[in-house]
């Protein structure tokens, strides 16, 4: 019963969901998918929870500062969609839609840099970095997540170390630092090329579904040039005053008493016989109860 909104005197009406909020609601939540998946692997990466995070944070830190703010922009992009979505806020969705695009952006710029970096001359740009961009301590932090000891050799640009000193055993961070690299890279922009035509087809939804995620037209207000104003409503009086003068008017009818039922006229017959035989009784007295002769 209170489903039917008998029980409370209330009327509950629940909508269905049309065709394109259920798509627009699918779209949103692949949004938050691989949003969240990134900021996870920024975070691990963040905190060196995975092997060899260590070479990428010190190799890559402006991948990771880009994967960062990336999967930001995109959880930003699921909290306005979602809210838009739910509340059916057409507003709401038309920022969804505009904030799609500076994702878009950031996923492309991640992408682009990562395979540039993986596909032309890795060997010597990971050369030049080590010569002029790392630190000591970022060299440290490659050389002991790698094993290694130096770029060639351990007498080529090595940070001392327990482990890495000029005739200690290991070998050059060269060729572990490239595989590494080339396979972290890889990852990166294969994954995020994978994601590009996910997200396209979610910025085309977004277009679509934004202003049907209600059977309403619109935002369910009268247009202006239809809406009635003073002069309009006072038109309206003097024609139907007009088009009323000659019509005859209606004879109000007068006051007419109720018939009453049967039985209250067999009492009324009962009681009237008993008033008369009263009076007659009355007119034979003279009075002090003596009855005339």
């Amino acid at each position: 019963m209170l489903e039917e909104g008998e029980g409370l005197g209330l009327e509950l009406r629940v909508d269905r969901w049309t065709l394109h909020k259920w798509c627009l609601v699918l779209s949103v939540c692949t949004v938050f998918v691989y949003g969240a998946a990134g900021l996870i692997c920024a975070i691990l990466t963040w905190f060196r929870a995975w092997d060899h995070a260590d070479v990428m944070h010190v190799a890559d830190y402006d991948l990771l500062v880009l994967i960062t703010l990336s999967a930001a922009i995109l959880l930003l992009t699921f909290l306005v969609g979602i809210s838009g979505a739910l509340l059916n806020s057409r507003p709401l969705l038309a920022v969804y839609a505009l904030l799609l695009w500076p994702a878009f952006i950031s996923m492309l710029a991640i992408g682009y840099t990562a395979y540039k970096r993986s596909a032309f001359a890795l060997d010597r740009k990971l050369n030049l970095a080590w010569s002029q961009w790392y630190t000591p301590l970022g060299r440290l932090v490659v050389q002991d997540s790698l094993r290694c000891c130096g770029f060639y050799s351990p007498l080529h640009e090595a940070t001392p170390s327990r482990t890495c000193y000029p005739r200690a055993p290991l070998p050059g961070c060269k060729g572990k630092l490239w595989r590494v690299e080339r396979a972290h890279l890889a990852t990166v922009w294969g994954a995020v090329f994978s994601l590009v035509p996910v997200h396209i087809v979610n910025i085309v939804v977004a277009l679509l579904c934004a202003n049907h995620v209600t059977r309403t037209f619109g935002k369910g207000i009268t247009p202006k040039r239809y809406r009635l104003s003073g002069d309009d409503v006072r038109a309206d009086a003097e024609a139907l005053m007009r088009a009323l003068k000659d019509v005859r008017p209606v004879a109000r009818p007068g006051f007419t008493r109720a018939p009453s039922s049967g039985v209250f006229r067999e009492d009324k017959s009962y009681y009237d016989a008993l008033e008369d035989d009263e009076l007659e009784s009355r007119a034979d007295t003279v009075g002090l109860g003596i009855r005339r002769q």
